[in-house]
């Protein structure tokens, strides 16, 4: 079993957001269990997380860039998570409510510093 780390960005009057679990005392990014030996893949996986578990409608995600992530903040950490980030098409469409029930927000970016700052794009291609 592997973990796959998500999360979605959107910018609203030049501040962007990111949506994590609201967990105390710091957020993390919203994480789904792939199975190799199910023969899963890790952006199937979540996918599938994100709309079972979500809500979300995954016609409105746009699949933006692939990286790393070091829960705990150090790159040498064998605790990394792929992290794949997605944009949203309409904010209009996301129901805030519905992520809110699953313990899901959006931050503004400005106080997912430290989440964001274990975020390891070396060695990662973008995915356009």
């Amino acid at each position: 079993m592997t973990l796959v780390a998500g999360t979605i960005i959107f910018t609203r009057d030049d501040q962007s957001y990111f949506m994590v679990k609201d967990d105390v005392p710091i957020s993390k990014f919203y994480t789904v269990r792939m199975h190799k030996h199910e023969n899963d893949t890790a952006l199937g996986s979540l996918l599938e997380g994100m709309k079972e578990q979500l809500g979300l409608n995954l016609n409105n995600l746009r699949l933006g860039e692939l990286a790393v992530w070091h829960s705990e903040g150090r790159s040498d950490s064998i605790d990394s998570t792929s992290l794949y980030t997605f944009e949203v098409v309409d904010v209009s469409l996301i129901n805030f409510e519905r992520l809110a029930a699953v313990g899901m927000e959006f931050v503004n970016a400005r106080h997912a510093r430290d989440l964001v700052r274990n975020v390891d794009m070396s060695g990662v291609i973008k995915l356009d």
